[in-house]
């Protein structure tokens, strides 16, 4: 698997634990962060609850009182990248670091001498309910980044968010790297504390200023070109619900109903990564754009492959970097390839292109194979993109959608070694879009709780018998475009998200006594 994609599918892991995900095989509740991880053997998934208590609040007059990202007429034009950056400054000072470093490492060994080497400041925190947190030792860690406050300030009122890559004029666009994109995840892990730590200290306004700032960071990740900035965001919108679920909880947080549902939706929108990711093989293999139907002879295709060695190699398609070091091994294995594919390329392009036997038979080896890879590459891309297109509750419930990795899986086969290059570059659009409609389901959630919060205002303090009692209209699950599943028993109520692959959101809510 070449390095970007590796990178991508890590952060596909961290995505998950930010959402409180894990490996949990116990029948008992396990705790993960602020959620209970029960593993429902019948259903085959992990189920994650979290009870909030609830204080009654009416609707905030005037209504759009509170926005926790500004709207466009507020909004300032510039770069919000330049903020981030400038945030994450104390990396060039050296005797920040330094600090940082040592206090990081003298936790580290408390935590082993506990015999808890994995539950170390300052991660540990993360796992904490604000009035959990040692609040004075926080405040000291967070001392040693306390410029960065003013700067992610300034980045949420930005319009724009742009790190100039200059992609399209990369030679290599899978050696590119991000390290970028990594350290603002730990920007909002940063945050997640200074938000927890304002709650602790009854400073509402702070909190939600802070949590108005996670989300624009989340919705400026989503207009990056790297579906990785994406997935990113979508752990930054995550890691903003969960902080947000604290602050609701809190008697004097006015109702933000109405600042929840003028958040964008999606809040991290993949659409223009989606665009760069379509057309990512050819970007990374160039010379595939000049492969057509248009017969050339075997001249012509032994330069080709002479040509794309390097390419090839870099990208580590059909062999292994760590055994192949030279152009000479490097293009035996890969006209090794080719021989091997032709069989199923001439199959795939006879029977499943539709192309004329007669035209297949007379291109050279080398023809037949490549373009069978593009062809195989542009029909599976468009099979699997085109669903971003219609809403996935749509799409969710259609057969074709629902068969489609399968259907790949089955066709790879068939085609064999003209398969492996769209195996390997094809992003897997599904998990990603699913990771930003998670997002927008966990805000769903808490639209959802503030419209309760202001019936309970309306009706001394009972729970609604069904959302279509709420006065405000009920969030739609993005998964189903209906609300979410609602149940009342007695004095609780379970708020139950769709369930996504292998695992389901609850939320248990009640109103303080």
């Amino acid at each position: 698997m070449a390095r970007f994609f590796s990178i991508r599918y890590w952060f596909f892991f961290g995505l998950a634990l930010s959402f409180g995900l894990g490996a949990v095989d116990a029948d008992e509740p396990v705790r993960q962060g602020d959620w209970l991880a029960q593993r429902d053997n019948e259903l085959g998934r992990l189920v994650l609850s979290r009870e909030l208590t609830l204080t009654p609040m009416p609707e905030t007059r005037p209504a759009l009182k509170h926005r926790l990202i500004p709207d466009e007429f507020d909004l300032q034009d510039g770069n919000a990248a330049i903020f981030y950056i400038k945030a994450m400054g104390f990396l060039e000072q050296n005797n920040v670091r330094d600090a940082l470093s040592e206090t990081r490492k003298k936790w580290r060994k408390v935590a082993e001498e506990k015999g808890e080497p994995d539950n170390a400041a300052p991660e540990s925190w993360l796992e904490m309910s604000p009035k959990e947190l040692p609040i004075e030792e926080v405040k000291k860690y967070l001392f040693f980044t306390s410029f960065q406050p003013r700067d992610l300030a300034e980045a949420a009122k930005r319009r724009s968010f742009s790190l100039d890559r200059n992609i399209r004029q990369v030679s290599n666009p899978i050696g590119v790297l991000l390290p970028e994109i990594q350290v603002m995840r730990e920007l909002a892990r940063t945050q997640s504390l200074r938000c927890r730590v304002a709650i602790a200290e009854g400073r509402i306004e702070d909190a939600t200023a802070i949590i108005g700032q996670q989300y624009a960071m989340a919705k400026h990740l989503g207009t990056d070109e790297f579906l990785v900035s994406n997935l990113v965001g979508c752990a930054v919108a995550g890691i903003t619900s969960g902080d947000a679920m604290h602050l609701v909880q809190q008697p004097t947080t006015p109702n933000l109903y109405w600042a929840f549902a003028s958040l964008p939706n999606p809040v991290c929108e993949i659409r223009n990564s989606l665009a760069y990711e379509r057309q990512f093989l050819f970007e990374q293999f160039k010379f595939l754009r000049e492969v057509n139907e248009t017969p050339r002879n075997v001249g012509y295709w032994e330069d080709f492959v002479s040509r794309i060695v390097p390419e090839v190699l870099n990208a580590d398609v059909w062999g292994d970097q760590r055994t192949i070091q030279d152009p000479d091994t490097a293009r035996a294995t890969l006209v090794a390839a080719i021989a091997a594919g032709y069989p199923g390329a001439k199959r795939y392009l006879i029977n499943v292109v539709k192309m004329d036997r007669d035209k297949v038979e007379s291109y050279c080896t080398a023809q037949v194979f490549f373009l069978a890879v593009k062809r195989f590459y542009e029909m599976t891309r468009d099979d699997h993109f085109k669903w971003n297109f219609v809403p996935v509750s749509q799409a969710i419930a259609n057969s074709e959608f629902k068969n489609l990795d399968g259907n790949t899986t089955s066709e790879s086969h068939r085609l064999g070694w003209a398969s492996i290059p769209t195996a390997t570059f094809l992003a897997s659009v599904g998990q990603a879009r699913q990771a930003t409609m998670r997002a927008q389901q966990s805000i769903s959630f808490l639209q959802t709780v503030e419209a309760i919060r202001m019936y309970g205002a309306n009706h001394s303090g009972k729970l609604p018998e069904s959302l279509e009692s709420l006065p405000v209209p009920a969030p739609a699950d993005p998964f189903t475009g209906k609300p979410i599943a609602y149940e009342r028993s007695g004095d609780k109520a379970i708020l139950t998200g769709y369930p996504l692959t292998g695992y389901q959101f609850r939320i248990i809510v009640q109103f303080a006594k």
